[in-house]
Parts: C-alpha cells; structure tokens; sequence
C-alpha cells in the first residue's frame, strides 16, 4: 500500500515532490559540492543558516587547508560552537579536510576519484578515519549529490538507501512497512545505541522493499534510487507526523482546532471581545478532517514552505496509516544515545594501560 500510496502522490503533484530543496543561491557545482562535504557531515541539531550563503560571505573558510589548521575557526564560522559535542565536531571538519588533501583532491572530485561508482564513494567515505561519514550522511551527501545535477551520472545509484533518520524511521513505523513486538524505548544504558542502530538500519531495508515494490508497479513515476524517496519521506515525518494539532475549547461551547497551544481567545467567535478558548487534546493533523485544519481566508495557518500546503492538508499515507482508526498507534523511533554526547561519554573511556575511565556524578 505505501508503494501505492507514492505512485498515486507522484501521478497528482508531479515528481518535483521528490527534490531536494536546497537553496544552493546559484553557486558552481565545485561550491555546492565543497560547501555540502563540509556540512552533511555535522549534525546541527537544530535548523541551521543556510550553508551556501555563508560560502558567499567567505569562500576561503572551505578550503580543506584552512579547515585542517584551524578547525575551531571554521565551526565558529558555521556558528555552530554554541552546540553540544564540540570535540566530535572538531574531529570531523579536520578529517574530513585531511581527507580531501591526502587524496589530493576537492569535493567535486570524489566522484572521480571513486570512479563515479555511488557504491565504492560511500564504502570510500564511511571508512575514512572519524570524518563524520555514517552510512546514514553517507547515503545522503550522495543522494544530494546526484539530485543537485552535481554528480548526475553515477554507476549503482539505485544501491544508495533512504537516509534514515528519526522522521523516515518514525513513518516507516507508522505506516507499518516496519513492524516491532512492542513500542521502541531508549535505554541510557545503551550508549553504543545497539537498538537505535538496528531500527535504523531495519527502516531503510523497509523503504527499499517499498522501492522495488513500487519499481513493479510502474516505473514510469519510481525514482532511479531509493534514497530519491529520502527527502519526501524525511518532511512527512517532520511535518505531518508531528502532533502540533490541538484541540481547544471555547467558552461558549464549541471546539475548534489550531497549529500549538499557544492561543488563549477562541478563533471562530466573531464577537468584539472573543471567548477565551482552552486546549483540551493534541493530535496529528491527518487525525481529524481536512476541512477542519486551522486557515485563514481559505489557506492553512502554517509557514509557506510547510509540505501540508503541498498536498492540501492530506497525507500521501492517510490511507495506509489510517490514523483516525481505533487500531492506529502513534509509534516513535528509539532515540540515539551519543558517546560523545552531552553527557560525556567520552571522559568514561579508560586507558588500555593505565586503566581508570567511569562516570563521576
């Protein structure tokens, strides 16, 4: 059905749905491809400036010599030092810059350097020496790669898996391509995320089927590569399946729907001085009708850029998920337990001679 359900997606709104977005501002394909090496592989926790405009302020500051002198300049220069984890960040701008001078090379060129082959490019990146290379940046500084017409003709594409992340994990649960015995929790005494690694790894095998079998159903609208659904599949999980839908109760008796629970005066009445209005429930967006999500003047109350706009309030999986059912479970993914996250792991480690290591409260 999630096969189906993203053939049918293709066929209303056309393939553009599938693209990566980046705002690149019109940069040389050696720009995009230096400035997106030096970013894929840090994790920003959070949505960051855009990274092709810092290039415009300062072009110098990716250059692989530079960042392998002074590293801290360069994160400083992301304004990312402000983030938890600054040792592994250091670790993976000065690698990764290593990286690209000991093969003597630019970003652009690792395609050439791996004979074009998406297969020996994300083997060659995930076993270079802490530049920040998972499969999971791997899979995707390769897809953005090739969707960006950077590396546009690469051998074994269709060998590159969906990023997975939190949001591609969590619809891939919802939509029940991936099946658990019982609801995913983190464990904190998991710190090598031994759960977090298989769910993970499980996800992006679930999309691939969901690829084959959607290639069987028609190839005329199934991307060349799984990791093509990457992009889609990482918004639906971050915009549709949040729930930021909440119920609110009027004063005078009605209930009405809004994007967060930040509003104290009701919506719908049309007196002078409106009723105050009271959350009651929150919800996910696909959970109640379309015509019943908040707008105003007939567009939803939600930033342009938001895919429910998009696809005019309706999930590309209401039908498979059905999540107004009785039977619907709102399944989460397992969290990730960094070691060397914020709790700092990393001061547990012992030496292989001298001993020590463990945590102090």
């Amino acid at each position: 059905m999630a096969a189906q359900a993203l053939s049918g997606a293709i066929q209303e709104y056309g393939y553009a749905i599938l693209s990566v977005t980046h705002a690149t501002g019109g940069l040389s394909p050696e720009a995009v491809a230096q400035v997106r090496f030096f970013t894929a592989n840090q994790d920003f926790r959070e949505s960051p400036e855009n990274q092709f405009d810092k290039y415009l302020d300062d072009p110098t500051a990716f250059d692989a010599c530079e960042i392998a002198d002074k590293p801290e300049d360069f994160l400083k220069f992301l304004g990312i030092t402000r983030l938890s984890q600054t040792d592994k960040r250091l670790d993976f701008a000065r690698n990764a810059a290593t990286f690209l001078l000991v093969n003597n090379i630019t970003a652009l060129e690792i395609a050439q350097r791996f004979d074009n082959n998406a297969l020996q490019i994300r083997d060659g990146l995930v076993t270079a020496r802490n530049i920040g290379y998972g499969l999971k940046k791997a899979n995707m500084f390769i897809r953005d790669m090739a969707e960006l017409d950077i590396w546009p003709d690469l051998e074994d594409f269709d060998t590159i898996d969906v990023a997975s992340d939190i949001n591609t994990m969590k619809v891939a649960l919802r939509t029940r391509i991936l099946q658990t015995d019982i609801p995913l929790l983190s464990s904190f005494l998991d710190i090598f995320c031994y759960q977090y690694g298989y769910i993970d790894n499980m996800s992006a095998r679930a999309w691939r089927a969901v690829w084959q079998e959607w290639r069987t159903l028609d190839t005329s609208t199934a991307p060349r590569s799984p990791c093509s659904m990457d992009f889609l599949l990482y918004r639906i999980g971050r915009e549709y399946c949040k729930d930021n839908l909440v119920t609110y109760q009027c004063e005078a008796g009605h209930i009405f729907h809004h994007f967060g629970a930040r509003l104290q005066r009701c919506r719908v009445c049309t007196a002078r001085r409106r009723a105050l209005a009271f959350p009651i429930a929150r919800g996910l967006p696909c959970q109640v009708d379309v015509e019943d999500l908040p707008r105003e003047n007939g567009r939803l109350l939600l930033s342009a850029g938001n895919l429910l706009h998009t696809f005019k309030g309706k999930c590309v999986f209401q039908e498979v998920c059905q999540p107004r059912a009785e039977a619907f479970q709102q399944l989460d993914p397992p969290k990730s337990i960094s070691i060397k996250g914020r709790t700092s792991w990393i001061s547990a480690y012992a030496h292989r001679e001298r001993g020590g290591g463990g945590m102090m409260g």
